[in-house]
């Protein structure tokens, strides 16, 4: 990765606008790892260096944050966070996170980035609303969005086909009110 400005810095995390002409390396080995894209969206058809290229662009031009999670003094990438669908009529948005690197999952690494996205969101945006969507049997993500705060607020039957099971949707919500910093 070059070096991007630091947008949004905590204790051990720092987040960065993603360069699409920066080396994306490690982003296309998460995208297209079975284990590491299981309870999400992508991973079911093969993403090239040249589309993850056009969805950083796509995402820099448009009213929503496409964010790298980076340790080690910034030096080091090892997940995305992403706020969109920003409606600052209804002040909501929805995120979600990757933690790429498998050596760096459950250490808090995903819930300080995340910490720091939401802060912002209500802090900055003046959002009062961030929702989170968390495919069943993701329990590690169910644990740190529940560690931010986030209350399970529903559930979308059959929503996602994996491993030849159709499972629903969890559906989690954060007010401005209930968040604590």
């Amino acid at each position: 990765m070059t070096r991007e400005a630091v947008f949004l810095q905590g204790a051990r995390v720092v987040l960065k606008f993603l360069n699409p002409q920066a080396d994306l390396t490690a982003y296309e080995r998460w995208v297209n790892d079975q284990e590491t894209t299981l309870y999400m969206a992508v991973g079911n058809f093969p993403t090239s260096a040249t589309q993850l290229r056009s969805y950083i662009e796509e995402c820099n031009v448009s009213e929503q944050f496409l964010l790298g999670i980076f340790i080690d003094g910034g030096e080091r990438h090892v997940g995305n966070i992403k706020l969109h669908r920003i409606d600052q009529q209804n002040q909501t948005a929805e995120i979600g996170i990757l933690v790429g690197e498998n050596d760096i999952r459950g250490k808090g690494i995903g819930a300080e980035a995340l910490h720091l996205l939401v802060a912002h969101a209500f802090n900055r945006l003046n959002l009062n609303k961030i929702t989170a969507g968390v495919i069943e049997g993701n329990e590690a993500s169910c644990r740190m969005f529940e560690k931010v705060g986030f209350k399970r607020e529903g559930l979308l039957r059959g929503q996602f086909y994996l491993d030849g099971v159709f499972r629903g949707c969890l559906l989690y919500g954060l007010l401005r009110s209930e968040y604590k910093k």
